[in-house]
């Protein structure tokens, strides 16, 4: 770990004086060392759309300030095709939000004037700090334990941005929990417990309590792995708070006896504080 650092570290101060990179690899590094996030163009030399971008609306002042919170990076689809072909890149220009395992955030297309391009951009200009160690443990080694966590991270951290994101934050988080269940083996020691918490956590945060409900109400208390059940009967309470089920008291009193019963109270908090109804 203290390797890693130190190398993306240097990458960092080698790199941290420059505008747009062209190598992607070079960008999820210098991503993972910065907490931020990647702005990705793809684009070619033929492009007009592309090129009346970079004089109109990449170079104006107010979307250069914009741009100092990601790292950007432009892709030459012609030089590239094996990573515009990845991302099923039809048409340019074509912009990518990403974190820095490549995972998309965000996208939006064709020529935007700066003011357009600066309120895209806005959107995501957000220090994802607290995701950093593990966006980095699973660069470093992609199982389905460090996938796990970092979809884990992303539904906390979705609980912090604004509403007008949080959809976007929770459906990358999600690309994780679909490469963790990818991932896991049947052979892995654990396989059981994992594969039912991926399961449980599929309608996580989607704030459609009765998708959830539907889910959880598909399992018996009996069947659920000790080390579930804590998440499980978090869920539970989360659907009961938003469909105010009769049985609400009842889940509280049970959630009440985790042992990091304060933890999971604040998320709570979080999930149904005024700011974060629709």
């Amino acid at each position: 770990m203290k390797k890693t650092v130190i190398i993306l570290f240097v990458l960092f101060s080698q790199l941290s004086n420059a505008a747009w990179l062209t190598s992607f690899k070079d960008a999820q590094k210098l991503s993972l060392a910065s907490n931020k996030f990647m702005i990705v163009d793809f684009w070619a030399t033929w492009c007009g759309p592309c090129k009346k971008m970079e004089y109109d609306s990449w170079s104006d002042k107010k979307v250069k300030l914009v741009l100092e919170n990601y790292i950007q990076v432009k892709i030459d689809i012609d030089e590239n095709r094996g990573l515009a072909n990845k991302y099923g890149i039809n048409s340019i220009p074509n912009m990518f939000v990403m974190d820095g395992n490549g995972k998309v955030v965000y996208t939006f297309s064709g020529y935007h004037d700066a003011e357009e391009l600066k309120k895209e951009l806005e959107k995501f200009e957000l220090s994802i700090e607290f995701l950093s160690v593990d966006l980095i443990n699973f660069y470093n080694n992609n199982n389905y334990n460090t996938a796990l966590r970092v979809f884990q991270k992303y539904l906390d951290y979705s609980l912090f941005v604004d509403k007008d994101v949080r959809s976007k934050i929770i459906n990358i988080g999600g690309d994780y929990l679909s490469e963790s269940k990818k991932l896991l083996s049947k052979k892995a020691e654990n396989y059981v417990e994992i594969k039912q918490k991926i399961d449980l956590y599929n309608y996580a945060y989607d704030y459609n309590y009765v998708k959830l409900n539907d889910k959880l109400s598909s399992y018996k208390d009996n069947d659920i792995v000790e080390n579930n059940l804590n998440s499980y009967y978090f869920l539970k309470l989360i659907v009961a708070k938003g469909l105010n089920l009769s049985s609400l008291k009842q889940i509280e009193e049970r959630v009440m006896k985790i042992e990091d019963f304060g933890y999971f109270e604040k998320k709570i908090d979080l999930i149904f504080s005024e700011k974060r109804i629709n």
